[in-house]
């Protein structure tokens, strides 16, 4: 028998010891008995047990994979993850595998004989299978509660009193997709005029190709009816997932560097082939994105491959868009928009090296990629980086970690980068190379800051913005409004007793959302139809607060009743595909106005925006968190750098009713560095990061009375915990109420430790950890370096 270390996806963070009959390689699945459950796990190192332990020890259920899953920097990875960020190593190794890696149990069982010979520990057992018949083991632990179903099981198998018939249902299996093929036909039959339209624009394809691409312009019924005539066929063919990414159309365009772009590629690979991470920082529109094409080219050339991580899925369509035409279907995407077939079909070119390159958002940083040389992180200050579940990892961190285990490169990129990537550049940890300028002698937009204090109207339009988009759309001219809030309005408040309307889970204001004529929390997905009357006083009249994207749209609609107005946003952004919508039909001029919220603001690149209207910049300064700043100044200047993207200048016009604060005013110069001057000053004296590191531990318990006897234990432990370190050292803070006190039923309070180094820091998490086991009806979530405190 040998004994391994294996990983659960369990809190956990040390594995369990388990058997096996047969050897099994370091990052092989495995499937195991965990708490009378059959659970996917992955398999560490060998270990020797106590003698004594040893027939106490379950044994592996199955073996999985005849070769790992993980490699051993893989691996390495998950144990750094683990380690840094306070999670198991289980719960690591499980992030970095695609869902559909994670296989669905279902096994079932049936007596070998009719009247078998048992001890009494099986009777109960035996009643329910006495019919003879296959029983899924999800019904048995149903109808045996009180039994330990697997466990009895497994050992009535090898007492072999019973069947067990294992079935992983394989959520993996090649897809087949209908193909249209045109038939061999030497007179072409007669035709109605529709489907000659339709034979058109089948004989206008160069091959064979999936039927979906034309079924928005040919009906099916049409399609069937070139069937019937003998003029196409059918053909379900094994899906290339790449055909649904990439297009023959693309044409890859003819770039001439500037110099800064000539230095800055120079300069990267000077240092190829070693670990080494690069910051390039340059305005919007400074070309970086040729930067990084060119990088990509030297590692593709020497047989490497190029990991490029991007913050937000609106930017997907254009960037894939944009590498096909350099790097053609040598290339892998992955983000959560394609389906758990998709994505595992991705992964699998990846794993087999027939693809190079993968393009994808923050959980492709783990792509089983051959010969990794270089890892772009695009956007890099971008807050959809940091996974908000355990594990809670930031793909940027995770991405330099991943390239100093397997010797590679790092590009940074931003025009804003965060202050922490900026500080290690101060400390030479980091290198920098610099773009100034934007290519072929384009200016930046110029920028105009509305007081909306001196407005006269309490419309959200100043007459300045509402001129200058009327203006555009005379001169046929395209225009990005930006308002960073979704909905209808953020708070529904009765106008006579002043009370809000608020989520009964969560204690926080409902969002209105107009298009369903509901009220929807924001935080835990509660959705209630709006009350005809108030339900606190009973008033038939209510008023609407803090406007979001649909109220944004439907004045859009009153003031430009003739404008092709798009709204993007978390909302409309659940439809699939809506990207590719919305970056096609920007690109082709079809819509005069793009309405949307964050995921607007970066990256997208459009000749044809000549103006940016911010709606409101201070949603984002108001918000009580160390970071709203500079949160604040990266998403204004980043918005703004979408307009005069061509050869047309570029207007942004910034609403605000704090025109004065610094944020505001150096981002409307695009004066980073000047920023980063006052930002820092500030940090450093409230001791924040990136000066020290911060955790936080939330508590929370549906009991609010045994939750806060617990905080106050905890606030004894922590005040002990503080006089043992030097006074610079830990700062710790509360245990306090958490901003948003109840979230989706629970009570929430949080501990927030500032510490002088990480080490310090993971110090005294381990110690509270330690020191304040939790009780029943109590858990808690461990956050490094988090990115809100909310």
């Amino acid at each position: 028998m040998i004994y391994y270390n294996i990983f659960l996806p369990v809190n956990v963070s040390s594995g369990y010891t388990y058997a096996s009959e047969r050897a099994i390689q370091i990052g092989c699945r495995v499937l195991v008995n965990f708490n009378h459950r059959e659970v996917l796990a992955i398999c560490g190192e060998q270990v020797i047990p106590e003698a004594a332990l040893e027939t106490k020890i379950k044994r592996v259920i199955e073996v999985l994979d005849d070769s790992p899953v993980f490699t051993d920097k893989q691996m390495a990875l998950a144990y750094w993850i683990a380690d840094y960020y306070h999670c198991s190593i289980g719960k690591a190794l499980t992030a970095m595998l695609p869902s559909v890696m994670q296989p669905d149990i279902g096994n079932e069982v049936k007596l070998m004989n009719e009247t078998p010979s048992a001890s009494p520990q099986y009777q109960e057992l035996f009643e329910v299978l006495s019919d003879m018949k296959w029983h899924k083991l999800s019904d048995l632990r149903k109808q045996l509660a009180q039994q330990p179903v697997l466990k009895l099981t497994q050992i009535a198998e090898i007492d072999g009193l019973i069947e067990v018939k294992r079935s992983l249902r394989n959520r993996s299996k090649p897809r087949t997709v209908n193909f249209i093929e045109l038939c061999e036909c030497s007179v072409l039959p007669s035709l109605t005029n529709k489907q000659c339209d339709a034979y058109q624009i089948i004989l206008s394809k160069k091959h064979a190709f999936p039927m979906a691409e034309i079924t928005e312009d040919v009906s099916y019924a049409i399609i069937k009816a070139l069937v019937t005539k003998g003029i196409i066929r059918i053909v379900p063919r094994k899906l290339d997932t790449k055909i649904l990414h990439h297009s023959d159309d693309v044409k890859p365009k003819n770039i001439i560097l500037n110099t800064e772009q000539n230095n800055a590629i120079n300069s990267i690979l000077s240092h190829s082939g070693t670990f080494d991470v690069n910051l390039l920082y340059g305005i919007t529109g400074s070309g970086k994105t040729e930067v990084y094409i060119q990088v990509m080219k030297h590692y593709i050339s020497m047989g490497q491959g190029v990991i490029f991580l991007i913050p937000e899925i609106a930017l997907t369509p254009q960037m894939i868009e944009r590498f096909y035409g350099v790097f053609g279907s040598n290339m892998a995407i992955m983000h959560s928009q394609l389906s758990e077939r998709e994505r595992y079909e991705q992964w699998k070119l990846l794993a087999e090296g027939k693809c190079q390159i993968v393009v994808g958002a923050r959980s492709a940083v783990f792509v089983p990629i051959r010969n990794l040389g270089l890892i772009i992180v695009d956007e890099e200050h971008e807050q959809s980086y940091k996974q908000d579940s355990s594990p809670r990892y930031n793909g940027r961190d995770v991405a330099i970690v991943r390239a100093k285990l397997e010797h590679s490169q790092v590009i940074l990129g931003s025009a804003t980068p965060s202050l922490e990537s900026w500080l290690n550049v101060q400390k030479e940890k980091y290198r920098i190379h610099t773009l100034n300028s934007r290519p072929l002698n384009y200016i930046l937009p110029s920028v105009a800051i509305v007081n909306m204090c001196d407005e006269d109207t309490q419309d959200l339009f100043s007459s300045v913005l509402h001129a200058a988009i009327m203006d555009r759309l005379d001169r046929k001219e395209q225009v990005i409004l930006f308002q960073n809030r979704r909905g209808y309005s953020s708070f529904v408040q009765c106008h006579k007793c002043g009370e809000l309307l608020k989520c009964i889970n969560c204690d926080i204001s409902m969002y209105y959302h107009r298009d369903r004529e509901e009220l929807h929390c924001h935080y835990c997905g509660n959705n209630l139809p709006v009350p005809r009357k108030c339900p606190h006083c009973g008033s038939f009249t209510f008023s609407y607060g803090a406007p979001g994207t649909q109220k944004v749209e439907q004045l859009l609609h009153i003031h430009f009743p003739t404008a092709k107005i798009l709204r993007l946003d978390s909302d409309s952004g659940a439809k699939k595909n809506i990207y590719k919508m919305m970056y096609n039909s920007m690109k082709n001029r079809e819509i005069d106005i793009l309405l949307g919220t964050q995921m607007i603001s970066k990256g997208l690149d459009f000749p044809g925006v000549t103006l940016v209207g911010v709606i409101n910049a201070d949603i984002s300064l108001n918000v009580p968190d160390f970071r709203a700043s500079e949160r604040t100044f990266q998403l204004l200047t980043q918005v703004a750098g979408r307009s005069g993207r061509g050869d047309m200048h570029g207007e942004v016009i910034i609403q605000t009713y704090n025109p004065s604060h610094y944020a505001i005013e150096h981002a409307s110069k695009q004066d980073f560095r000047g920023f980063a001057v006052e930002e820092l000053s500030y940090r450093k004296r409230l001791n924040y990061p990136p000066y020290y590191r911060l955790g936080r531990i939330v508590y929370q318990g549906l009991d609010q009375g045994v939750l806060s006897t617990k905080m106050d234990a905890l606030g004894v432990l922590c005040s002990r915990l503080q006089q043992s370190f030097a006074e610079d050292e830990i700062i710790i803070l509360g245990p306090s109420p958490a901003p948003n006190t109840k979230l989706n039923k629970y009570y929430r309070y949080h501990l927030i430790i500032k510490a002088k180094t990480p080490q310090i820091l993971s110090t005294v998490i381990q110690f509270v950890s330690a020191k304040m086991p939790l009780s029943k009806g109590v858990s808690a979530a461990i956050d490094i370096d988090p990115i809100a405190l909310m």
